[in-house]
């Protein structure tokens, strides 16, 4: 008991390894005492347990690498998905603008139309003739 006792004091009185480099010039009785407290704070002391523990760690790392794969598919799939909707969403607005630009040609193209028309003489003559009609139309809507 006083052994164990000595183990936990040593280790916690701030003698703990942070490098294991550390212990390369460390006496007998400190490395000793290192390897008891690994042994009491990972139950080490079965060859068969130890070998368990082993073999679940590495059931356990190669969990992780599969859903760390999985993750990095997940991620590669989301960044493609991204970028095609960046690619549709520029094609769309290439569309857009040239859709406007016709638009824009066509509204000025039906104003120059219209501005023709008023400047016919039929229209001139219609519209001098239609005068009464008109202001007779506004007498009534007054009144």
């Amino acid at each position: 008991m006083g052994a164990c006792s000595k183990i936990i004091n040593m280790s916690d009185s701030g003698s703990r390894v942070a490098n294991p480099a550390d212990l390369r010039d460390a006496s007998r009785e400190r490395l000793l005492a290192e390897i008891g407290l690994l042994q009491h704070q990972f139950s080490l002391t079965e060859p068969g347990q130890l070998y368990a523990q082993i073999f679940e760690l590495e059931k356990n790392i190669d969990q992780m690498k599969r859903e760390l794969a999985d993750s990095e598919m997940r991620v590669l799939q989301a960044r493609d998905y991204a970028r095609g909707c960046a690619a549709e969403l520029g094609e769309a607005q290439a569309n857009f603008a040239i859709h406007q630009q016709l638009a824009d040609r066509q509204v000025i193209q039906a104003r120059k139309k219209n501005q023709a028309i008023y400047a016919t003489p039929t229209w001139k003559m219609g519209r001098l003739v239609m005068l009464p009609a008109r202001i007779a139309r506004r007498i009534l809507k007054v009144g």
